[in-house]
């Protein structure tokens, strides 16, 4: 009872304070995130000169009182998620179309996200709450509970593990290499040693694997049967290798796939860079029996936006 008086008097403290440039910049479709910007520090002085001129009864007051840095530490929190989701999403000044997201779902986000104090964790928050913004409907159902009991310390070797992915080109049936697509490659079996060094190990795989953002096989891995030709091209931190396997069973792709929910999560991830990726990578392969050469004959280049493999110009 006290907690939610404590929140319908701050909430009546930022009526007053409305404004600022985050506010300014808002446009018609993202008003539904009002209640959770605008807010300045000053409110907390606002917020005990409200409560102490109020007829509530002193002990109410004084719990009130003391509640108030709590109180407001979860307002700012949130203020701070949307205001990052107002940055990220697609929505600009001049758009007429409003965001369909459903408030049932964004009164559950957001009283979750007051309890974020992390700034890395809140960038988290705020981009997802962006892409729901531009997508509603999209957001994997069990996200906001992943994003409640993610901590930095996991959230950092998300981004790691985000971060390994190779682009895979296969040949097609004119005997050209197609269009590549970026492809997770988590190498963990055979360099479980660097892995440590980057803070990555068992204990931190299965975390992520009951968080529910990837799945995790330590014994024999991943392997892809979808590709057309038994030689393809891998690019890795730039270099491109041919690699030649047997059809059975399959060609390896690490340890470690993504979930429904860890895609969405790595869409909004920033990549960082894996020191020494490429030699991980081809250790692996190695182990599982997989032979490789290097392929000087082609070269990346984007096309209309496209990573695409072609054969060097021959003077």
């Amino acid at each position: 009872m006290a907690d939610s008086l404590g929140i319908g008097v701050a909430k009546s403290a930022i009526d007053i304070i409305k404004g600022g440039d985050i506010v300014n910049k808002m446009t018609e479709g993202l008003g539904v995130l009002f209640p959770y910007i605008g807010i300045e520090n000053k409110a907390v002085d606002i917020y005990i000169k409200e409560i102490e001129q109020s007829d509530l009864p002193t002990k109410t007051k004084i719990l009130l009182i003391l509640n108030t840095k709590k109180t407001f530490k979860k307002l700012m929190n949130q203020k701070a998620i949307a205001e990052i989701a107002i940055t990220n999403s697609k929505y600009v000044v001049g758009d007429n179309e409003k965001s369909s997201i459903q408030e049932d779902w964004l009164d559950r986000f957001m009283d979750s996200a007051g309890y974020v104090s992390s700034a890395d964790i809140q960038l988290i928050w705020g981009r997802i709450l962006a892409n729901e913004l531009d997508e509603p409907g999209s957001t994997p159902p069990n996200m906001i509970r992943i994003l409640s009991e993610i901590t930095p310390k996991i959230a950092k070797a998300f981004r790691k593990i985000c971060s390994m992915t190779v682009f895979v080109f296969d040949l097609d049936e004119t005997g050209e290499y197609n269009k590549g697509y970026r492809h997770l490659f988590v190498p963990f079996k055979e360099n479980e040693d660097l892995f440590r060094e980057m803070e990555i190990d068992f204990s931190i795989l299965n975390e992520l694997e009951a968080l529910g953002v990837i799945r995790f096989d330590s014994l024999t891995g991943y392997v892809s049967k979808g590709f057309e030709s038994k030689e393809i091209i891998v690019g890795i931190d730039g270099n491109l290798v041919m690699y030649t396997y047997s059809s059975n069973p399959g060609f390896p792709i690490g340890d470690v796939l993504l979930t429904t929910a860890g895609e969405a999560l790595q869409s909004i991830t920033d990549a960082v860079e894996i020191d020494g990726y490429y030699e991980m990578v081809n250790s692996y392969l190695a182990k599982k029996g997989v032979n490789s050469k290097q392929e000087p004959a082609y070269m990346l280049e984007y096309i209309d936006g496209e990573l695409t493999v072609k054969k060097k110009c021959v003077n």
